[in-house]
């Protein structure tokens, strides 16, 4: 009776490991998508940076110029919230001259990241922040904001996903199989890309006209999906 059991046991297993072998029958496939949209946002870094005797005086006269150019864009009506603090570093500036290293005294430096949703004022919060004392401009980013990178995320899954769709499809059709129901789904990356334009090698004097002249590029969205379809 025991034998017959297990018989039995083993030709359920073996019938249940059959199933389980046509249910694994799949199609994976991958999408991708990319799309170019208009920015809606600015972000422009500007700060000083400056050399003195003593970290006091150093630290004294960044500050100095930092709450300068704050007080500069808050006429200018740009808001508390969308101006920060992003770098800030104070060490001693030492030089090397016949082999030896001497201090020349102490850096401090400050950077401010200024953010608009005006791209008409880009041009003019590099003015006001060079005629406060800014000695640096970074960069200008333009980008999307958050409400704008939300609307665009889902557009470009969507394009992915149908991406994929299409890819499964026609796979199905050259096997001459129907797909069945999505096994599964992974979203397996979604980035957007903006357009940075760098300020870093143009000399301060320069900086308000070319700030004033940049025509924003548009900002790439990509993103990329998997979906796994069971064969009917």
């Amino acid at each position: 009776m025991k034998k017959i059991l297990m018989i039995f046991l083993v030709i359920a297993l073996i019938v249940i490991a059959g199933c389980q072998v046509k249910e694994g029958n799949v199609i994976e496939v991958e999408g991708d998508s990319e799309i170019s949209v208009e920015p809606d946002q600015a972000e422009v870094w500007a700060g000083v940076s400056v050399v003195k005797l003593t970290a006091e005086d150093a630290q004294n006269e960044a500050n100095a110029v930092i709450n300068d150019i704050i007080e500069g864009l808050r006429a200018e009506g740009i808001a508390d919230e969308d101006i920060k603090t992003e770098r800030l570093s104070l060490y001693e500036e030492r030089q090397w001259e016949n082999g030896k290293s001497t201090v020349v005294g102490w850096r401090a430096t400050q950077t401010l990241k200024i953010k608009t949703t005006d791209l008409t004022k880009v041009g003019k919060i590099v003015d006001v922040a060079v005629d406060n004392g800014a000695n640096q401009i970074n960069n200008i980013n333009f980008e999307l904001s958050e409400e704008k990178e939300q609307e665009y995320k889902k557009q470009a899954l969507a394009e992915a996903t149908n991406n994929a769709k299409e890819k499964a499809e026609t796979i199905a059709d050259s096997l001459g199989v129907k797909l069945g129901k999505i096994k599964s789904v992974s979203e397996a990356e979604y980035y957007f890309r903006p357009y940075a334009y760098p300020m870093a090698e143009v000399a301060v004097e320069k900086a308000v006209a070319e700030a004033a002249a940049i025509m924003p590029g548009k900002v790439d969205v990509t993103a990329h999906i998997s979906l796994v379809y069971n064969i009917g």
